[in-house]
């Protein structure tokens, strides 16, 4: 595999943080198995680089995001965060969060490649967000998805309570949300936080199958179905309409589409080529 790892200013996050390309395949490894890959400020830096990345470079047509070790994120890595030796000035927070956590979740929301998240252990705080942001979630049946905020008495963060009301319905969340309660990877499927549980043994190849998939797929329509499906969200349907056909005109133009009507009368499967 051509390792590509996104340049940051430290070493430590190339050594948390593996970032490497397989053809038109991106893979973001979260690499702090002892850690429980608690993610640090440097980490959450660069996945949203190599999220900017993905989007930026041709030849990238599928992102999968997977971790080393027993469990997928912990959340936040605490320690780091509350290592300051002075106490910090008021609403440091609410700042630092825009260039941060915010930063990378509205990376990973605007990237038009289709990303594949393969989920083991537990998924918490943060960690919940950057699986949840994936466009399909494998799970196992031991995957923990979790929002403990509120049970250490202060509230979620990086979009999780807009995400679990999109997700699961308003009821649902608040089980998530307020009661801090664990959601399996079967609970998971069951209540449409994700749509893929598989056998703890099948979760890196069905995952590897979805990529190698949507990495032959025909990349600009899935990009701009994508990007669809997130704005007609916050819209009135004429607008959704007019965004639908805004977005289908773009689509018609490129290759992908002549390559699947060509395959489509010549009765064969399409060769696309992201194009």
């Amino acid at each position: 595999m051509d390792a590509a790892a996104v340049k940051m200013d430290t070493a430590d996050v190339e050594e948390h943080l593996l970032v490497a390309h397989d053809g038109p395949v991106m893979t973001i490894t979260l690499n702090r198995p002892r850690q429980r890959n608690a993610i640090t400020k440097e980490m959450i830096s660069g996945i949203a680089a190599a999220a900017r990345a993905a989007g930026n470079d041709d030849r990238t047509r599928a992102v999968l995001i997977t971790s080393n070790g027993d469990d997928f994120c912990a959340g936040i890595d605490l320690v780091q965060s509350n290592a300051e030796q002075t106490k910090p000035r008021t609403g440091h927070l609410e700042r630092r969060m825009q260039y941060g956590a915010h930063e990378m979740i509205l990376e990973l929301d605007a990237l038009q490649v289709p990303v594949v998240a393969a989920v083991r252990g537990w998924a918490a705080g943060i960690g919940n967000m950057i699986a949840l942001s994936a466009d399909v979630v494998v799970a196992t049946p031991s995957t923990k998805f979790w929002v403990p905020m509120v049970k250490r008495g202060f509230t979620p963060d990086s979009g999780n309570t807009w995400l679990l009301p999109r997700l699961v319905g308003l009821a649902r969340a608040k089980e998530m949300v307020l009661r801090g309660e664990p959601v399996d990877g079967r609970q998971a499927v069951e209540w449409g936080l994700i749509t893929r549980c598989v056998p703890e043994d099948e979760l890196d190849s069905t995952a590897a199958t979805l990529v190698h998939e949507f990495a032959n797929a025909a990349t600009v329509a899935i990009g701009l179905a994508k990007r669809l499906l997130h704005a007609n969200l916050a819209v009135d349907l004429r607008t959704g309409l007019h965004n639908e056909a805004l977005h289908e005109e773009l689509a018609t133009r490129s290759d992908d589409f002549k390559e699947g009507m060509r395959s489509f009368v010549q009765r064969r499967t399409p060769d696309y080529t992201g194009r």
